[in-house]
């Protein structure tokens, strides 16, 4: 196998001006950086980057702990972060946790003994008593105490929700979410701001009955029969605010199997962007997130944190996707 030395006396240069082309570090002249690389595709060299992590005490990989990698949304945001830590020099390593706190404590076990370099972290789950806040965690759209959190602008979403709404005719409203992502849990999660949002700006719009389903929080894409149930319970109703797509789209199936139309009937708004298929003959209109903004942020947060700096909680904006649904 070539070696640093071999690519530097075949080229005619010294071992540290194939470093620096190698890392993209300090000057080199275009010429010789040229010849540099000439020489490293000819001789095949690939530079080891198990010695350099091993000299550097970093392994130049950062996991993400996901509770749903099927997850729509989910899969967008890490298709991004991948792209965002390979610019960075960093690989991803997947830790879907399927929602089980013990496959969590695994995961947040492997950062404590220096397997990965940080952690960005998706849970649901009560593991704050496992995690060691002074190890390079970010946390998305769940608060921990003294662990940096990067969320969507969730509260603004759900009062853009409520304004369409209102705007296009709506009277009576409903929100539907997985147990108030809560209030009513352990969780302390930025989501519950998308249920908040939506009922204080009606609040502040004169309507002070909104009907709100919850149900425990579990499966991403399970949905309890009683939701259908409840929405069937309220023929009144004509504006439903969804706390994701999934369950946006579930209820403008189940509301167009009851013979009522959508959007001239009731109108359902979802959140998270409206991008992806469930098998609906319409667009959902939804509160959209930015996988990439968010991506970047969450990047730049966990690699500032390996660095040994501090970071700040950020907040991403959203915008308003119009689709066929409202």
């Amino acid at each position: 196998m070539a070696t640093i030395i071999d690519v530097a006396k075949k080229a005619g240069v010294g071992i540290a001006t194939v470093s620096r082309v190698i890392n993209h570090s300090g000057y080199v002249k275009k010429e010789t950086r040229e010849k540099v690389e000439q020489v490293i595709s000819e001789i095949g060299f690939v530079s080891n980057e198990i010695a350099k992590s091993m000299a550097l005490q970093k392994n130049n990989l950062v996991a993400f702990l996901l509770p749903n990698s099927t997850h729509l949304f989910f899969g967008e945001l890490l298709n991004s972060v991948e792209k965002e830590l390979y610019q960075r020099g960093y690989m991803l390593m997947l830790c879907n946790s399927s929602e089980r706190i013990e496959k969590e404590i695994i995961y947040v076990e492997m950062l404590k003994k220096s397997r990965v370099d940080g952690l960005i972290m998706l849970t649901n789950n009560n593991i704050e008593p496992f995690i060691e806040k002074q190890f390079p965690i970010v946390s998305f759209d769940r608060r921990f105490e003294d662990v940096p959190c990067v969320s969507s602008d969730n509260y603004q979403g759900g009062v853009m929700a409520a304004r369409y709404l209102l705007d296009n005719g709506c009277h009576k409203f409903m929100f539907i979410g997985d147990d108030a992502q809560g209030e009513h849990t352990s969780v302390n999660t930025e989501v519950s701001k998308r249920r908040k949002g939506f009922i204080e700006e009606l609040r502040r719009q004169g309507i002070h009955h909104v009907i709100n389903i919850e149900y425990p929080l579990g499966d991403y894409n399970y949905i309890p029969e009683t939701v259908y149930q409840s929405v069937i319970d309220h023929p009144e109703v004509d504006g439903i605010f969804a706390n994701n797509d999934n369950i946006a789209a579930e209820v403008v199936k189940h509301l167009e199997d009851q013979g009522r139309k959508v959007p001239k009937d009731v109108k359902v708004i979802g959140f998270d962007g409206g991008r992806g298929g469930y098998r609906l003959n319409k667009t959902i209109t939804s509160i959209s997130q930015d996988p990439d903004a968010i991506a970047i942020a969450l990047v730049e947060s966990v690699v500032s944190r390996i660095n040994g700096n501090k970071v700040n909680d950020k907040i991403i904006p959203v915008n308003f996707a119009t689709g066929e649904t409202a």
